[in-house]
């Protein structure tokens, strides 16, 4: 009898332990994919600010900087330029490069930033460059899917 009982003992003490040990590696797995799906994730202080993607615009079109500026423009952008009843239509790549070879390094403008519409999803910002002689103004439409972005521009001059 001692054995019989000396035996349950040991099966009962065996059971408890490979449950504890399944709670535990269910407990492990949770945490390592908990830990995985965070790491793909880009924490939102790396991204641009919707002001940080504004400065970085105006300083590409007052000093001709486009550093950063592939970084802030969506794939999809459209930079519409209105020249009385034409319009001029540059994508992403084309607007990069034409500001930087024809970038106004060091000009005396003056810029002046207004918010038209925003929220926490998209934004339109108006921004003024007055230069001496004549006003530009770029109203420029930001959206946030994964950050910050300009998805389009519509540029005219007086």
């Amino acid at each position: 009898m001692a054995v019989s009982y000396r035996h349950k003992t040991n099966n009962n003490l065996n059971i408890k332990i490979m449950k504890t040990l399944k709670s535990m590696l269910a407990g492990i797995v949770i945490l390592f994919a908990s830990v995985a799906a965070n790491a793909a994730v880009k924490p939102a202080s790396t991204q641009p600010s919707q002001n940080d993607v504004v400065n970085i615009y105006i300083s590409a079109i007052t000093n001709g900087k486009t550093s950063g500026l592939d970084k802030i423009l969506d794939d999809d952008m459209q930079f519409n330029l209105h020249q009385g009843q034409n319009v001029n239509t540059l994508n992403k790549d084309e607007l990069i490069k034409y500001l930087a070879d024809n970038g106004t390094a060091n000009a005396a403008v003056n810029t002046n930033t207004t918010v038209m519409q925003q929220d926490d999803a998209s934004a339109k910002i108006k921004v003024e460059f007055k230069y001496d002689g004549y006003t530009r103004t770029d109203v420029i439409t930001l959206n946030k899917a994964f950050g910050w972005e300009i998805t389009s521009i519509d540029s005219t001059s007086k």
